[in-house]
């Protein structure tokens, strides 16, 4: 079934790489555990043991699991081939899953002394990474903002 809803819906993918991730994780996780049983039977004891290895030490790739398990069981509801709850949706109401923390990750600042060399090196460099990031530098906007900036928010005549 989830073959089927990977080619079914490959059109959608936002690229070829994004969908080539959401199959592999299904292929790297449930697969090997519960890929051979039939649609229908797979139940929340079956989903626990799917995400439970991975829960915690690989939280964001299990909450990327869940989301994909849910959405094929769905999908296999959709098409009549099981009935019932979604047993992602109720272990996610049970909470039958610990809650994790996100562990947030810093990286140390660039030292002042070296800033000017480091710009001078962008410079030198044609890719729009490069540019991106020396105009990221000299605005202290945040990556997110300037990599979804449009041309039309800036005043050239202004200088902002």
């Amino acid at each position: 079934m989830a073959w089927q809803m990977h080619i079914e819906r490959s059109p959608t993918w936002r690229n070829a790489k994004h969908g080539l991730q959401w199959l592999n994780t299904l292929r790297d996780y449930p697969f090997p555990t519960i890929g051979r049983m039939p649609i229908d039977s797979i139940g929340q004891p079956e989903v626990m043991m799917c995400l439970s290895p991975v829960w915690t030490e690989k939280h964001e790739t299990a909450k990327c699991l869940s989301q994909r398990i849910k959405t094929v069981l769905d999908v296999a509801r959709s098409k009549d081939l099981r009935s019932g709850e979604n047993p992602v949706t109720a272990i996610k109401e049970a909470e039958a899953l610990r809650k994790v923390k996100a562990r947030p990750v810093h990286y140390k600042a660039m030292r002042r002394r070296d800033v000017s060399a480091f710009y001078s090196a962008l410079s030198m460099k044609t890719v729009m990474a490069a540019k991106t990031l020396m105009f990221t530098c000299l605005t202290g906007a945040r990556t997110c903002e300037v990599l979804g900036m449009r041309w039309a928010e800036i005043d050239w005549e202004a200088g902002v």
